[in-house]
């Protein structure tokens, strides 16, 4: 009857990855987010890779064979250059999402740690702050051996994937808690890693004020940098989705999620952009008008002395010299 919960705080670092009956992966910021929005707005399949070029040459096959998919994704938080979307839940509309077959990703940590979780051969779980809760109840009826891994960032831990994973082995506290009280005679332990008992605590430590926590991450910071600091707020709304994401292998061997259960909430693009413009009404938020040109923030995005009026920004027309 006991339960065993281990949390690896990043991917990509080579790290040893313990036998678990499930993995939860984590991209709060933003990756799984927007996964679990893709799936709450009735997207169909969605295939996560590990780098642009092999999204860009994926699609390419997909619309080869009379497919029709959506590619999306980020570097260094920014859309590539010939992207159809970027990693942003604003890109996200039912008209956007319901109009592809399928959709391709990638992303700079999210869609890597899905394919390294994948690569153990334990079941895998996209799971974010909006789904936790319906992630971690479906990846219970895999078993009792449960591993949350966090994408991180920069191949380091991130405060806000080991906030949700905190929050994941804290939901599962309460349900095993509550199934003690009903069946005391067959009580039920966790036996938690040290990063289990780390995630916890961080949770704990920030679960008050779970937004104000967030926006004092690294990578919270750097997106309110670079323009996109309404992504915060919907990436902290706890379990407004029951969509669970669950990665699959194709006939090619291809890894691909599609939705095993759940269902959305309503949540419009003109909220997010209602938003921006209450934030900074002197923004220009006409997109004909954003002149967004991939190279210029790229270049933004990799230097720390760069001056935010000489670049480009989202929803920002060029300053005048």
């Amino acid at each position: 009857m006991n339960y065993e919960i281990n949390v690896i705080f990043s991917c990509g670092v080579e790290a040893f990855l313990p036998a678990v009956d499930v993995w939860l992966v984590v991209d709060v910021l933003r990756a799984t987010s927007v996964i679990t929005r893709w799936f709450e707005i009735g997207g169909a399949e969605l295939f996560p890779v590990k780098s642009t070029d092999e999204a860009r040459e994926l699609t390419r096959t997909f619309k080869n064979s009379g497919r029709n998919p959506i590619l999306m994704g980020e570097i260094n938080g920014i859309p590539p250059e010939g992207f159809d979307l970027g990693n942003s839940p604003s890109d996200l509309n039912p008209e956007n999402v319901k109009s592809h077959d399928c959709a391709v990703m990638s992303t700079t940590n999210g869609t890597v740690a899905l394919n390294e979780a994948a690569s153990t051969g334990s079941p895998v779980i996209a799971a974010s702050l909006r789904n936790y809760s319906a992630a971690l109840d479906h990846a219970l009826t895999f078993g009792k051996k449960i591993g949350i891994m966090c994408s991180g960032r920069k191949r380091s831990p991130s405060w806000d994937d080991t906030l949700c994973a905190g929050a994941i082995i804290k939901r599962l506290q309460e349900l095993l808690a509550q199934k003690n009280l009903e069946d005391p005679e067959h009580i039920r332990k966790i036996f938690m890693s040290d990063s289990a008992k780390i995630s916890l605590l961080v949770w704990e430590s920030g679960e008050s004020n779970l937004l104000g926590c967030i926006k004092r991450s690294e990578h919270a910071v750097y997106l309110e940098r670079i323009g996109y600091a309404n992504d915060l707020e919907f990436c902290c709304q706890l379990d407004a989705a029951t969509v669970v994401p669950m990665l699959f292998t194709d006939e090619r061997g291809r890894n691909f999620l599609k939705s095993v259960s759940g269902n959305a909430n309503p949540y419009r693009k003109s909220q997010i952009q209602n938003s921006i413009a209450n934030s900074n009404p002197n923004s220009n938020s006409n997109p004909e008008n954003s002149n967004l040109k991939f190279e210029e923030l790229l270049n933004y995005t990799k230097s720390t002395t760069a001056k935010p009026e000489n670049y480009f920004f989202i929803n920002k027309s060029k300053p005048k010299k």
